[in-house]
């Protein structure tokens, strides 16, 4: 069991802000408003997923409209969703969108006879 590690007073240049961490980690950087947040999230070469923290539902669902990320997770963790919606990245994440009905629409071609 790999236990998980949470670093705080990161900066925006750190390396941890920008490439992908395989393993338990958590980092953490303190921003100034939710436009330095988006902007810091979408500088980011990958857009996996995000996950968004927010007692305001309403000011969640537009920040999570302008974060670059194939799925926003809303006052949970990231996680893979079941196959009635897709689970998919953007930018350098993922290849495409996944799940029962996009990968056989990903890898169908429609012919007429």
């Amino acid at each position: 069991l790999i236990q998980p590690t949470v670093l705080t007073g990161l900066t925006e240049e750190m390396k941890l802000m920008y490439e992908e961490q395989f393993g338990p980690v958590l980092p953490i950087a303190s921003v100034k408003s939710k436009e330095e947040a988006i902007r810091i999230a979408n500088a980011s070469p990958l857009g996996l997923q995000a996950s968004l923290f927010t007692q305001n539902i309403d000011a969640a669902m537009v920040i999570s409209d302008e974060l670059q990320a194939g799925t926003v997770q809303i006052n949970g963790a990231p996680a893979r969703g079941p196959d009635h919606f897709p689970f998919q990245g953007m930018k350098d994440s993922g290849i495409g969108s996944q799940g029962v009905r996009w990968s056989l629409e990903a890898m169908t071609k429609v012919k007429s006879t």
